[in-house]
């Protein structure tokens, strides 16, 4: 054995032997389909598991309601969604339920942040919603309850007339987690000692207020990151009275981003984007209504100052719902303010993925409260697509479905099914090409009417495995 070892040519053999065998195994052992360019088609799995974070919600004489729905593999049942409060002694919420069933729950007097688990067939094709309205006049706050992560951006409002803007985070594990808030404005990055390491107790929640940091600036975007553990991050802003609104999270920063469902009507909607990278960027906006694509001067070379944010006016969107399109020399963080006539009213949208098959082609919407309306808008980029929603009634049984061409270029609105006719639904793209899709959500009160905006993102039954390749860096680290 000593003689091999010090002679190098007998030991290179060995190697070039060990080699060989691995080759062998990977070969012997290979998937079915891989060839020496990879898998022919990605293999996929099933979803198994889901949990999502509802915040508790904000106000008072409020009524709100936590709403899912699970299209399940194959559209089948089984598997169990519950839901608890999260915390220590997980107290349950609502019945349990399971794929193809919609769920729903009073969430109104949750002082702490409500836990939605599935397991099974209840978490493929999983979306979970809360929707808030007034009980005594128009009023309405919906927020796509979060998934935990470890990192979350939001394009927030700025400005005096902003209340508070309070940021929650919740803990669903057992270990602590801690955080760091970073907040861009139009003047650069700002911090507090309060954004600097939150921590957040395990099963437990905080709180951030962000209002003194954004002050004076009219727009702000927010990147929620964990040194440890993980956190549901929710941003609420607060303008007083009925404007008050959940701000959904944006796609995390990149050179191209679209923001879906700019809701219809009069007042002030402001284009909020930021460079969280430390180079100046140029934007070019792209904004189309139901009539097609709007010119105008303002929209190109919007000049984005390093690690900053800035803000433009949409006004040449009039009162049509919309789409934009940032295309940037740099990676940005974007997302829209709508506030009506007046300021009574708020609405805030974000960049968001499109619907795109064949695994992200379908959306679940949870039916909003009764009293409610909802309206989807879509929009398809470059070719033209189709939609098509489908109503679930109590037992999950699918209504008549509704077919929506979608034209090139364009905003298409489509009014969804009412909540006493349907407790969910489904939207479904047709063909390959990608459609970004979202929400409005109207309550109507004593002649007044509020609304809410939410993007509707992709809710896959099944995940894409990593591709193997027969390789040399297949089989040796």
């Amino acid at each position: 054995m000593r003689l091999i070892v010090e002679n190098r040519f007998a030991l290179l053999g060995l190697v070039l032997i060990a080699l060989t065998a691995l080759f062998g195994v990977a070969f012997a052992t290979r998937g079915v389909g891989a060839g020496p360019g990879g898998a022919e088609s990605p293999d996929t799995a099933p979803i198994q598991s889901a949990l999502r974070m509802c915040p508790p919600p904000q106000g008072d004489d409020r009524a709100s309601q936590a709403a899912a729905f699970a299209t399940g593999p194959g559209g089948g049942s089984g598997g169990e969604l519950s839901a608890a409060e999260n915390s220590g002694e997980a107290a349950a919420v609502g019945e349990p339920a399971e794929a193809g069933t919609p769920w729903s729950a009073d969430t109104g007097g949750a002082e702490r942040h409500t836990a939605v688990t599935a397991r099974g067939a209840a978490a493929a094709g999983l979306e979970v919603a809360q929707t808030t309205i007034g009980e005594d006049g128009a009023y309405a706050a919906a927020v796509r309850c979060p998934e935990p992560a470890i990192s979350t951006w939001f394009a927030a409002p700025g400005g005096t007339d902003l209340e508070e803007l309070r940021l929650l985070l919740a803990n669903p594990d057992e270990e602590a987690a801690t955080a760091n808030v970073d907040v861009y404005v139009e003047g650069g990055p700002v911090y507090s000692e309060e954004t600097r390491g939150v921590s957040v107790a395990g099963h437990d929640h905080a709180e951030v207020d962000l209002t003194e940091l954004i002050q004076g600036s009219r727009a702000a975007v927010v990147h929620v990151r964990t040194n440890s553990g993980r956190v549901a991050a929710s941003l609420f802003a607060d303008r007083g009275g009925s404007g008050q609104d959940w701000v959904p999270p944006a796609v995390a920063p990149a050179g191209t981003q679209v923001v879906p469902a700019l809701p219809p009507g009069g007042g002030d909607r402001r284009l909020l984007i930021a460079a969280p990278g430390d180079t100046p960027v140029t934007a070019d906006v792209r904004l189309y209504t139901d009539e097609g694509r709007v010119e105008h001067e303002s929209f190109a070379d919007v000049s984005v100052p390093p690690a900053a944010s800035t803000s433009l006016g949409l006004d040449p969107l009039g009162q049509s719902p919309g789409t934009v399109v940032v295309e940037a020399d740099g990676p940005v963080v974007v997302g829209v303010a709508s506030a009506r006539s007046g300021g009574d009213d708020t609405a805030y949208a974000a960049a968001a993925p499109p619907l795109q098959g064949p695994l992200h082609a379908t959306a679940v919407v949870p039916a909003g409260p009764e009293g409610t309306a909802s309206q989807l808008l879509f929009a398809a980029l470059g070719r033209p697509a189709t939609a098509v929603v489908t109503p679930l009634g109590e037992d999950g049984q699918a209504g008549e479905p509704v077919r929506a061409d979608i034209a090139a270029d364009r905003t298409t609105a489509v009014d969804a099914p009412a909540p006493e006719d349907a407790q969910a639904y489904t939207v479904r793209i047709r063909g390959g090409e990608p459609v970004y899709a979202g929400r409005v959500l109207t309550h109507e009160s004593g002649g007044d009417s509020a609304l809410s905006v939410q993007p509707l993102l992709p809710a896959p039954t099944e995940v894409a495995l990593p591709a193997v390749e027969d390789s040399l860096t297949a089989i040796v680290p």
